[in-house]
């Protein structure tokens, strides 16, 4: 775990920045007129939407509910009035369990994707590409 927080993007982008920061032709944020208290926010602020949802444990358990709810509702139903008889509705609700799952994951892409679109600073980007590229 200590390896997945230390090579994550905000620290991978400092640690470029630290380890070449002396070298005269390494980018400056002065020259691209940033402030290092604005840079850190930025950094942060984006590592912050970039690990939104990424905790397995937290995953794994919307996931499992998920698919338990409609288990759940058709199994609140009698079962001689199932559809599709009552192995075949046990699959049926799994397989409905699996879509919302899946709907689940694109929905909170598109939010991960739109926020940062959102927090998104061309100048701060240029920099950073430029520190990733030296």
């Amino acid at each position: 775990m200590t390896d997945d927080i230390l090579n994550d993007y905000e620290h991978a982008v400092n640690r470029k920045i630290e380890e070449n920061a002396d070298k005269a032709d390494f980018p400056k944020m002065e020259a691209y007129d940033i402030k290092k208290e604005d840079f850190d926010n930025y950094l942060f602020n984006k590592q912050a939407i970039l690990d939104s949802n990424t905790n397995e444990k937290v995953r794994y358990t919307i996931w499992g509910i998920l698919i338990a709810i409609p288990v759940l509702v058709l199994d609140a139903f009698p079962h001689e009035e199932l559809p599709w008889g009552e192995d075949l509705s046990l699959f049926v609700g799994i397989g409905a369990g699996v879509v919302f799952c899946v709907c689940y994951q694109i929905i909170m892409g598109a939010v991960k994707r739109y926020r940062l679109s959102h927090q998104r600073d061309d100048q701060m980007e240029r920099y950073i590409a430029d520190v990733m590229d030296y």
